[in-house]
Parts: structure tokens; sequence; C-alpha cells
């Protein structure tokens, strides 16, 4: 028994390193990433720590993501390093993530004219131009996006658009879209022009933005617009699933 017990006081040690082990080595392919639904991932590799997968949205591919997990600095979470590299897509950020919650800031995010066609398909509208975001602070709960603070900036160009059987083919200026919590936590966003405000949303749960359309938006469309109310009234609301 004498030479068993320095074993037995070392085996929490053994143990504790055969775990760890198996973490390290373990595939990526054992995360809880969604295959279905409007985003999800497919082609994981690498393992879980360190790894990558394909990340596609509603049907369209947008590129690799890769992350690295790094040591924990605190009881708030574990952190990741995030990339997205795509022929459309860029972005890199820096995560924490916690068995109830995550946050992230994304510190450079660029989509080309390719990404924001494919992402504006489904409601026949082509514009040309680049959108970029710097130093945007997301946090979340799940797969669910519940606040967002930052900066948008669309490049303006063309823009082709079919609506009521006619087709558009107005040349827009620069956009910009400020995002912050609103009332209620829940994400909301302001998309001006240089001469006012366009466009309003709010993200509410389960994926689903509420919008309003301002007149000046319809001006700037090209779209004929009612006469007699000024360029900031609310002419248009709706919603619309995205996540």
């Amino acid at each position: 028994m004498e030479g068993v017990r320095p074993w037995l006081r070392g085996a929490p040690w053994v143990i504790g390193a055969f775990i760890l082990t198996l973490i390290l080595r373990a595939p990526a392919a054992w995360l809880p990433l969604p295959s279905q639904g409007p985003v999800s991932f497919s082609g994981t590799a690498g393992h879980l720590l360190r790894g990558e997968s394909q990340l596609t949205y509603r049907g369209q591919g947008l590129g690799t993501v890769r992350w690295d997990v790094g040591l924990p600095r605190s009881l708030d979470g574990v952190p990741v390093t995030l990339s997205l590299q795509g022929p459309a897509l860029q972005g890199t950020a820096e995560a924490e993530l916690s068995p109830s919650a995550w946050r992230a800031t994304v510190q450079r995010l660029t989509l080309d004219s390719r990404a924001l066609k494919d992402a504006l398909a489904p409601y026949a509208i082509a514009p040309e131009g680049t959108l970029q975001g710097r130093d945007l602070m997301l946090s979340g709960r799940g797969n669910e996006l519940e606040s967002a603070a930052g900066a948008l900036r669309w490049t303006g160009g063309l823009v082709r658009y079919r609506l009521g059987g006619n087709s558009y083919a107005p040349t827009f200026p620069p956009l910009s879209a400020t995002l912050a919590p609103g009332p209620g936590g829940q994400l909301e966003a302001e998309v001006s022009a240089p001469s006012g405000p366009v466009l309003s949303l709010a993200l509410r749960p389960g994926g689903w933005v509420d919008l309003a359309v301002r007149r000046r938006l319809l001006r700037l469309a090209d779209f004929p617009a009612p006469e007699g109310v000024g360029d900031d009234t609310v002419l248009l609301e709706l919603s619309e699933r995205v996540l």
C-alpha cells in the first residue's frame, strides 16, 4: 500500500493531463456549429482550439472563418481571435466566450459589391460600392445578436433594382449607419446620407428587423415619392426576418 499511495497522490495530475490532451487534440468537427439555417458552417477542420470552417449565409458562401482560442485572462470568458477571409468579404475580430453569453470587437470589416449583391439578390437589389466597418462592439447569447455599437460606411455608387415591375438605376451618395442599443436594449441603427437620415431599423428577437423608410430614400432612389411632405417623413414601415 505504501507504494500505491504516491501513485494515488499523482493520479489527479495524470488524469488532468490526459483530459487536457484530449481537449487540445479534439477535432474542430466536434463544435456544435449549425449546418442548416440562414447562417451555416461546413467543411470544419483543425482542432477545438485552432481551426477553420466555411461560412454560408442563405446559401451564399462568404468565406473561411478561422479561430484561435487563447488562455482565459479572467472569469468573464475565453478569448478567441477570429478572422473571415472570402473573395468578397474580409474581417477580423477579438471575442470573449462564456457558457451564457458572448461579446466581440470587430476590428475590421469589408464587404465589396459581390457580397452586397449576393445578400440583396432576394430583394432584386444590386448595389456597387464597398461597405466598411471598424471597431464594432457586438454582444449576444447563443446564436442571437442582442446589442451592437459602432459605425458602418458604404462608399455609394450605382444601385440597380426592380420594384413594381419597373427597373431603376440611380447613383447614390455615400451612406453611413450608426449602431447603438435602443431603449429596450435591442440593436437600432440610423442610416444617413450627407443630406440627412434615409432609413431606421431595429433588430427584434428571432432575427426580425423593423424598417422605417423616409421620403429622402425614395428621392435618392429615383422612385416616385409623394409631394407636400418633408424628406424626413417616414413613408413606409415593414418587417423582415434576416437571421
